[in-house]
């Protein structure tokens, strides 16, 4: 394919925004992973001809004015960003510098945040145009259409500003049915080997094999669809066995909300795996309720070294508010197969949901220190926008008005944390640090790591964890919080 003239620049923020309320020094021990959105943009413009350069800020730890000499270099026509809803501040932060370096260029804002407040975030004139939805096809079209000096009144799946300054949506663009066309993330524009995570062997890589997902759990903001679409198993291997073959990685990480979807699709992958003889360990994440000893077994046989599940509550009371769709029985099943077949496991469990109570936290600490975990992460409950718990919390007078939209409008502030009629936010810190110490300081999790051939390397991670685990009992002793607006929220 000829080569076209026109350039784009991809910038990934800066994710220290999202990691409140740890240090920057904390949140990089938990891990700085590559940007498959953006890394995923870049393969299929330049499939199609275009020029593409890839910044990610936060992996070479600057911020926006420090790469505003390449943006100026390169001189895009185009540059595509993606935002999330915590980190939205820094993506203006971008835009603006974007639009001071390169006056001409045509700025373009998608990712999960956009499909929520698509034209609140349009209110900030450093964005042109906003994408809703999958990423993919409307962004080539944006970018053949500036080759071509169209208009870009009328693409469908975005929101744009007009000529006159009217803030216009457009009809939506219908999903693709198949994922299939599009190529394997860029990886030659990603410096893998700068990557880290505390717990994942080194270089490694990041992949989905999935788009969707058909739970409607209470706290999640899953946003674009339901519907599940798969990537063809060949195509996922053929990724893996250049990931290992050409760039030395030793560990993929796979982040598909539910990886373990159909047994069928689970054996297939697994063979073809081992047929090509691709020597890499993965970790992946998955359902409680999705996983059994045959899946376990299956995987195993292809590399899977860590399975994380969300568990969220100890008590089946509380996992039916929060729409989990499954029950403590199947969670101890699951982690038990898990241990006998030698997977590492970790479980994500959240404090403070609404209609909580301090018996269920206690609970929800103790079942967590009693499944056997390799690692475990406690957040505090946060009422994300395009969530039930959300909805909840507006319609219960936690939260006056659209905290979210204004955030968005206002270009930030305080990150809330829902406190309830039982608990205040001080109380809710307390518990989370209190379940992080029970977990971790148990003297028989720190036998069972040292007794694993890689124990000292696991020791080290627990070490590396320390860090981690002290911001947080530090931002309990020490901070205090005031609370902010008129409901019952207080910041992080």
């Amino acid at each position: 394919m000829a080569k076209k003239k026109t350039r784009v620049t991809l910038i990934k923020y800066h994710e220290a925004a999202d990691q409140q309320p740890l240090s920057k020094k904390a949140a990089e021990k938990l891990g700085i992973f590559p940007s498959l959105p953006l890394g995923g943009l870049a393969s299929w413009v330049r499939q199609n001809g275009f020029d593409v350069r890839l910044i990610d800020l936060h992996v070479e730890n600057i911020y926006p004015k420090d790469a505003e000499p390449r943006v100026r270099e390169h001189d895009p026509h185009v540059v595509g960003l993606t935002a999330k809803t915590l980190g939205w501040p820094a993506v203006i932060e971008i835009g603006q510098m974007v639009r001071s370096a390169c006056p001409n260029a045509v700025i373009v804002v998608g990712g999960p945040h956009m499909s929520i407040y698509a034209e609140e975030s349009m209110t900030w004139d450093c964005f042109d145009i906003g994408v809703i939805g999958d990423g993919e096809d409307t962004f080539l079209e944006i970018c053949e259409r500036i080759e071509s000096g169209s208009e870009l009144d009328n693409i469908a799946g975005t929101v744009v500003r007009t000529k006159s300054g009217e803030i216009m949506r457009n009809p939506p663009r219908p999903l693709s049915k198949s994922i299939n066309k599009y190529p394997m993330t860029a990886w030659d524009l990603i410096p893998i080997e700068d990557y880290h995570c505390l717990t994942l062997l080194k270089p490694f890589a990041t992949m989905v094999t999935t788009r969707g997902c058909p739970w409607h759990c209470g706290y999640c903001s899953q946003v674009y669809s339901e519907k599940l679409r798969f990537r063809k198993i060949e195509l996922v291997v053929d990724e893996m066995e250049y990931l290992v073959k050409k760039r030395g990685v030793r560990e993929i990480v796979f982040f598909d909300e539910t990886f373990t979807i159909g047994k069928k699709r689970m054996r297939k992958f697994s063979e073809e795996v081992q047929r090509r003889g691709i020597d890499v360990k993965f970790n992946i994440r998955a359902r409680v309720d999705t996983v059994d000893r045959e899946v376990v077994r299956i995987l195993k046989k292809a590399g899977l070294r860590s399975i994380h599940m969300g568990v969220e509550a100890g008590t089946d009371r509380v996992l039916k508010i929060m729409n989990k769709q499954i029950t403590r029985e199947q969670t101890e099943r699951a982690f038990r197969i898990c241990r006998e077949e030698g997977v590492d496991t970790r479980g994500y469990f959240m404090i403070g949901y609404y209609d909580a109570t301090p018996h269920d936290i206690e609970d929800t600490i103790k079942f967590a220190s009693g499944l056997g975990l390799d690692w475990a992460s406690f957040s505090v409950a946060t009422a994300l926008p395009a969530t039930d718990l959300y909805r909840i919390a507006q319609e219960r007078g936690y939260v006056d008005g659209d905290f979210w939209k204004q955030y968005t409008i206002d270009g930030g502030g305080f990150i809330p944390q829902l406190e309830t009629e039982t608990f205040t936010a001080e109380q809710l810190r307390a518990y989370r640090t209190k379940a992080y110490m029970n977990f971790y300081l148990r003297p028989d999790l720190i036998r069972r790591k040292l007794s694993k051939s890689e124990g000292r390397e696991e020791l080290l991670e627990m070490l590396g964890g320390a860090t981690v685990l002290s911001e947080i009992v530090k931002a309990q002793l020490f901070k205090r919080i005031p609370k902010v607006g008129i409901g019952k929220w207080a910041t992080v």
